[in-house]
């Protein structure tokens, strides 16, 4: 196992300067995983390439693929309307949600807390309008809810069911809703006001997933790859063409700034980054998931602090640490 290079040094340095606790860094191509190192210790634990770790957003790629999927099946269309499949959805409204809008976060609805103990369907269901479908962008979690409820809908299975096949078909085998795979503890939710047991109990598919450094790796190399075990190549396509170049934007994060694709995140100021065509996502715990085609690059980072760009950890570096190697 090699240690040492510009991104292992990258993901060395935020343990090292006590940003995170722990962290794992991985990085794969398109003929499979090349390096995976472990660093730190967080309340005795050491670190380890095995340990599972709450994925939160990065949940939501690996759910818009496993929707796409329907999608590519000719089950679902882009332009399906929310409502044909959750009949209870929108009372009231007088737009139209779509598929597409969902996993764009066009979708206008209004978001509530992860941790609400409100079951996810019927949270989706009473759920308000932010702003008329399609003309704004604000992140929204709640839309990957339906999503998966469309997907249910087209398919007859499981939304879970049908993220589990798409992870045994790719690899990434160790994939799961289910707390008990002793995630590391997730720090920062005190202050940020979060229950996080309790958004775990709802295995919410935009932001619920564990998973381990080789499952995010293995799914990387299948999309370099773009062999069509997770999606074909057209469906991929789709998804990394962004969505929102022209739209306006509602965040209360305006840096870095990240269009979105169908499910997956683009870096919208491509001038501080070496590479181009990047399209992967983040997690609020401090999780990372990135493709770099053009360098066969795939790249993991597993750690456990939200909102660990406040407290230094540039993951622009990281980038351009990776297109460089």
């Amino acid at each position: 196992m090699v240690e040492t290079g510009p991104s292992a040094d990258w993901a060395r340095k935020q343990v090292d300067l006590g940003r995170v606790p722990v962290a794992v860094l991985g990085i794969a191509s398109s003929q499979g995983i090349e390096d995976v190192v472990a660093f730190g210790t967080d309340d005795g634990r050491q670190a380890t390439v095995e340990d599972h770790f709450a994925l939160f957003s990065v949940t939501k790629p690996i759910t818009a693929l496993t929707v796409m999927r329907q999608v590519e099946r000719g089950t679902l269309s882009l332009g399906e309307s929310l409502g044909a499949a959750v009949p209870g959805f929108g009372a009231g409204r007088t737009d139209t949600v779509t598929l597409e809008q969902l996993l764009s976060h066009r979708s206008g609805i209004a978001d509530p807390a992860l941790d609400a103990g409100t079951p996810l369907r019927e949270a989706l269901t009473s759920a308000g309008q932010a702003f008329y479908a399609g003309s704004l962008v604000q992140y929204c979690n709640i839309a990957f809810e339906g999503a998966a409820a469309m997907a249910e809908w087209a398919d007859g299975r499981t939304f879970e069911d049908q993220l589990l096949s798409l992870a045994g078909d790719t690899g990434a085998g160790s994939l799961t809703f289910d707390a008990a795979c002793n995630p590391h503890t997730v720090h920062g939710t005190g202050t940020a006001g979060l229950d996080v047991q309790a958004m775990y109990r709802n295995r919410h598919p935009g932001a619920g997933l564990f998973g381990t450094a080789a499952d995010l790796l293995n799914l990387g190399s299948e999309l370099l790859r773009d062999s069509g075990k997770a999606v074909r190549p057209a469906t991929l396509a789709a998804m990394r063409r962004p969505r929102t170049t022209e739209v306006s934007h509602i965040t209360t994060r305006p840096a870095p700034l990240r269009h979105t694709g169908l499910g997956f995140q683009l870096p919208a100021n491509e001038s501080e980054l070496l590479a181009k065509g990047i399209y992967g996502h983040p997690g609020w715990s401090g999780t990372e998931w990135w493709m770099f085609p053009e360098q066969d690059r795939c790249v993991v980072f597993l750690t456990n602090v939200l909102d660990a760009p406040d407290v230094g950890v540039d993951t622009n570096q990281l980038f351009n640490a990776v297109a460089a190697s």
